[in-house]
């Protein structure tokens, strides 16, 4: 491993990280955009992620920026233009999910006693190479339900929650995950290893997209059920943090008034921010329009999340 060598220059390197937390699907990677943007975080991209191993030999030996250079070229060559999934761009520089580092090394996607070591690792990776000003911003939805494992092994880490309508984020999981079984991205391959062995597997890939079809509601059901559990594991564990430590914010209210939305974050986090931005250029709200089998089970997924509805004062 090229980094091998330069390990120990990390041992003195201190981080105090911030998490957006939010399930799949519920406006984290539109919220992380927009925050890195104020240009008051170091952040995790695609290059850190694609390009792990060799981090701190290009910071040091001066290859970064050359390495990042053929990397863009090789998105180029590929026509990568955005993730598939949404229509959020896709370049080396865009800021994604350290569960990707994780699962690529053979862990859990969310972080656990197993790869807390990798995982501080790469915080330390991050900070060394970037600003050992600024704080870590960092986004996992997988480690939605798991905050406050998180808290009790970084005990300093604050919390940024953002929540959407329920039925909004399984719709959504539902369009994503079909659309990412069907057609192979280039850009997912690059980051998640999984991802490309799945379509390295056609019977692997064919299981998974039954489990997520409409055959006897087998995907609402496994999203559903997702659903039920991150939210529980939520409105049970989220009295436990200290109320200085973590702010909700709602993804809607992201859309509609997305400057007071991000002034009230830096508020809380007590930073200011460093550019100038319009707010209104950078969120493109969601499509509201649901699936026949998400609108057909309304009703009864909304009585099943009924407290998570009215945490987060939702309309059903």
């Amino acid at each position: 491993m090229p980094d091998e060598p330069y390990l120990d220059l990390l041992d003195k390197v201190d981080f105090n990280p911030i998490f957006i937390m939010g399930d799949h699907r519920s406006g984290t990677t539109a919220l992380y955009q927009i925050l890195v943007a104020t240009e008051c975080f170091n952040y995790l991209n695609a290059y850190q992620i694609i390009k792990y191993d060799e981090l701190l030999d290009g910071y040091i030996n001066g290859t970064q920026e050359q390495t990042r250079q053929e990397l863009e070229q090789l998105f180029n060559s590929l026509q990568i233009s955005d993730r598939l999934l949404d229509e959020v761009k896709a370049t080396p520089d865009l800021p994604e999910e350290y569960g990707f580092i994780l699962k690529n090394s053979g862990y859990e996607s969310y972080l656990s006693p197993e790869n807390l070591k990798l995982f501080t690792q790469l915080c330390k990776k991050i900070k060394f190479i970037s600003s050992l000003e600024k704080p870590l911003l960092l986004k996992n939805p997988w480690c939605f339900p798991n905050f406050i494992y998180i808290k009790s092994v970084i005990p300093k880490a604050k919390f940024v929650f953002i929540h959407r309508h329920p039925l909004y984020v399984m719709n959504s999981k539902l369009k994503a995950v079909r659309l990412m079984l069907s057609v192979k991205s280039s850009y997912i391959q690059l980051i998640n290893k999984e991802y490309k062995q799945i379509f390295d597997q056609p019977i692997r890939r064919f299981i998974f997209q039954v489990l997520y079809s409409g055959l006897f509601n087998l995907g609402l059901r496994r999203v559903t059920q997702q659903s039920l559990l991150s939210t529980s594991y939520f409105l049970e564990h989220i009295k436990l943090l200290p109320i200085d430590d973590y702010i909700s914010i709602r993804y809607e209210d992201l859309c509609q008034t997305p400057e007071l939305t991000i002034l009230k974050i830096l508020n809380f986090l007590k930073i200011e921010a460093k550019a100038t931005l319009d707010y209104r250029k950078l969120i493109t709200p969601r499509s509201l329009k649901l699936l026949p089998e998400v609108q057909r089970s309304r009703a009864q997924i909304c009585s099943k999340l009924q407290a998570y509805l009215t945490y987060c004062s939702y309309q059903v």
